[in-house]
């Protein structure tokens, strides 16, 4: 954003720093001043606004507001108020998508005289690299650089009819723009056209049509306010990036078009006569202005400072935000009486609807909001985000929850930690005024709003829980934020602003705290303790996935379809990794599989709990339930607990977070974390190829030993035989030889064998065998 210094000046009375002490300022508290330079008698400030600020200060009127604070120098008294005159009644503006458009403010001015800009104008303008046009279109630029609202006139009488319709242009509709340039548009664009075809491309580029000229006499007056997405896919879609389109990509408030109108009126007037007709302003959805609260404990949690009310309630001053210190309790109740009789509406907008119309949960998370507390909009994600509380704690304030058995009933959260379960399921709320008496916005009433005894009301004969918003007492600050500032939405967007405005440098350097002996964790230490008693009996430790295609706890937005919800339990995991790994058993040369492993599970109406699961699989059912014995057993033993096992269970989970809390506190981490310095790692290479078994038995003679045997086996298996195992030795009485069994396993490190490859050799080794007189059964 380029800025005049002398424009700047004229919105104070007192002397500002100059130019690049003023470029220092606004480096270390605000934004990025990526050049200063001498033009003229004039001195430029190339600002680099970011896309938080873009809606308050691609102008200077708001890089002017962000020196005042800075400085505290007072800005100029500016009253920023809309035009005040009668509404045309033949002239007619039609909006077909109020999304699109959210408001057009047309003004008709009659008697006008185009000619050159006064020189003062021009200057300004031209500081800023725009050229002079004429009186007209220079007076909708200088309104825009100033206060941030792009602005259009049209020539009245090259219109055709007497309206302005904002609507979607036809496929193959075509305009000719300011700039001679031809464009054919989609019904994707949103234009501003008269009865017959465009005008302008809506928030883009005007068009030739209606364009002022020194002829012109009448004019038509645009301020209007236009979606970002809308802008932004038309301006890139064509490539016509103009100062108007950068503005309404990054958003402005519908608010500003009301005041850029009166102050582009006032100055036409100025510069070029004329009188105002009237104007028309169509504002389909007027929105309320945004209330964030914030304890100045919040501030000081978050910034590590020690701020005192009055250094805050300095800095909100500074910014010339209107706010209070309240109660926010007290306030919430205080609201109730006004709004009894308000209307119902199924959906209603805290932002727009509200106070005249709600439905159950607009109307508390409107209340909430009054009192500075940001809950969430729906009753489902309300009932999730409360502190839970019990029938018999119940104050006023509270919220309580119902299902009415009637309309949409939610059995999982929505918005809020999506996908919790509420297995009552919820539709309804109110508000609890105490005496047990309610207050709720109710469709079976044709007065909304409703107030009396819980039990007087059907909706609250089934409630399926009650919840807390406001636990603390401390006085909060209630800050209604200015309609510029779209960038202060929650209580940290705020506490940002204290925290830029109060100086990072002034955040002072404290000595550390002297240094304590830590406390030993808990958890980490007893959980070291069993990983050490299990990995001696030879289990290995594993690490499953939290996120699992089942649960109770949805992810917002998962990884995959199976992995869309948090685990509930340890051993789906546990059994599905014992039967894979069960599998290569052979390869690894294991009769048992024994793993164990450490995490969390969660629920949706508990905390995450901390569990341990182990299991062991094998072919031998018997020694399997042994040594789960065994490893409970030796934990019982080096623990003093009494865990349980059934008979034959080979998958052990255990509440590990529970089993703890009955544990002594240790007082250090000596026993358990031993440093293995004689201990040598070693990596071996792990083929990505699938292993083949064969088995092979042969009679020798009893001067032979499984040494041997196992030897010839190995010398004419190759490098493709990576495991032989001995599983079986037979000897008869009185006899002169012995029958040795192996299984072998082969693979390869660089492609998949085929059982013609691992038949030639176990042919080799058989004729090896038969050629000492080995009979291979």
């Amino acid at each position: 954003m380029i800025i005049s210094y002398r424009w700047l000046k004229k919105y104070f009375n007192k002397e500002l720093p100059n130019p690049n002490d003023l470029a220092v300022l606004l480096n270390s508290h605000s934004f990025e001043v990526e050049g200063v330079e001498e033009k003229g008698s004039d001195t430029i400030l190339d600002i680099d606004v970011l896309p938080n600020r873009a809606h308050d200060c691609l102008c200077h009127l708001g890089i002017a507001k962000e020196v005042s604070v800075l400085t505290g120098l007072e800005i100029k008294d500016i009253q920023h108020t809309d035009l005040e005159v009668e509404t045309l009644g033949d002239f007619k503006v039609t909006i077909e998508d109020e999304k699109k458009c959210r408001r057009y403010v047309a003004v008709v001015m009659e008697g006008v005289k185009v000619g050159s800009s006064p020189d003062w104008l021009k200057q300004n303008l031209e500081s800023l690299g725009q050229k002079s046009i004429n009186n007209i279109v220079d007076a909708t630029n200088y309104v825009m650089f100033n206060i941030g609202q792009p602005l259009h006139a049209f020539d009245k009488d090259k219109l055709d009819g007497n309206e302005i319709n904002i609507r979607n242009a036809k496929d193959g509709e075509q305009i000719i723009t300011l700039d001679n340039r031809e464009v054919k548009l989609t019904s994707e664009n949103l234009v501003i056209a008269d009865s017959k075809e465009p005008l302008a491309i809506a928030g883009v580029k005007g068009g030739k049509k209606a364009e002022v000229d020194q002829n012109t006499v009448n004019l038509v007056l645009e301020s209007a306010n236009f979606a970002p997405i809308t802008v932004r896919k038309t301006a890139r879609g064509f490539s016509i990036l103009t100062d108007s389109s950068k503005r309404f990509e990054n958003e402005i408030s519908p608010e500003l078009a009301g005041v850029a109108m009166k102050e582009l009126v006032e100055l036409i007037s100025e510069i070029s006569g004329g009188k105002v007709v009237g104007k028309v302003d169509v504002y389909p959805r007027k929105p309320n202005p945004y209330k964030v609260g914030f304890t100045t404990k919040d501030a000081n949690k978050i910034l590590g400072l020690n701020l005192s009310d009055k250094d805050v309630e300095e800095i909100l001053n500074k910014f010339k935000f209107e706010f209070a210190q309240i109660d926010s309790a007290k306030k919430v109740l205080e609201l109730v009486n006004d709004l009894i009789g308000k209307s119902y509406k199924l959906g209603a907008s805290v932002v727009y609807d509200a106070p005249h119309s709600f439905d159950c949960s607009s109307f508390t998370a409107y209340l909430f909001a009054q009192g500075g507390i940001a809950i969430p909009r729906m009753a489902v994600d309300q009932f999730v985000y409360g502190k839970e509380i019990s029938e018999s704690d119940l104050k006023a304030g509270d919220l309580i929850f119902s299902n009415t058995g009637e309309g949409k009933i939610y059995f999982e959260s929505v918005e809020f930690l999506s996908g919790t379960k509420i297995e009552e399921g919820v539709d309804h709320v109110g508000l609890y005024l105490g005496d047990g008496k309610i207050i709720h916005a109710s469709r079976y009433n044709n007065d909304g709003v409703e107030m009396g005894n819980i039990s007087e009301f059907k909706q609250f004969k089934n409630i399926v829980g009650y919840r807390r918003m406001v636990e603390s007492e401390e006085k909060r600050y209630v800050v209604t934020v200015p309609y510029q500032r779209m960038d202060l939405r929650i209580k940290q967007d705020l506490i940002e602003e204290i925290g830029r405005i109060y100086g990072l440098e002034n955040i002072k350097t404290l000595p550390l705290e002297k240094i304590r002996e830590p406390k030993v964790h808990k958890g980490f230490y007893y959980a070291n303790k069993v990983k050490q008693i299990l990995i001696d009996l030879g289990f290995e430790e594993i690490y499953n996935y939290t996120f699992t295609s089942e649960g109770n706890v949805k992810i917002e937005k998962p990884l995959a379809s199976d992995k869309a919800y948090l685990r509930t339990n340890l051993s789906d995991g546990m059994k599905e990794k014992l039967d894979l790994n069960l599998k290569n058993a052979p390869l690894l040369g294991l009769d048992e599989i024994k793993i164990f492993e450490f995490g969390k599970v969660f629920s949706s109406t508990e905390e995450e709990k901390g569990m341990l699961c182990f299991g062991v699989a094998g072919k031998n059912k018997k020694n399997v339930f042994a040594s789960v014995s065994e490893a409970i057993q030796k934990i019982n033993a080096d623990l003093g607990v009494d865990l349980k096992v059934k008979e034959n269970e080979n998958i052990l989970e255990i509440n590990f977070d529970a089993l703890i809390e009955k544990l002594p506190q240790p007082e250090s981490y000596e026993d358990v974390l031993k440093n293995p310095n004689n201990v040598e790692s070693k990596y071996k290479h792990i083929s990505p190829f699938p292993f083949m078994l064969r088995d092979i038995a042969v009679w020798v003679p009893n001067t032979e030993t499984q040494e041997s045997v196992a030897g010839l086996i190995k010398e004419n298996g190759g490098d493709l035989l990576v495991r032989t195992k001995l599983f079986d030795v037979y000897c008869p009485e009185g006899k002169d030889k012995t029958s040795y069994a192996f299984n072998l396993v082969f693979q390869s490190n660089e492609k998949t064998l085929t059982d013609d490859e691992v038949n030639k050799i176990m042919n080799g080794i058989t004729t090896q065998m038969q050629s000492k007189g080995w009979e291979v059964r």
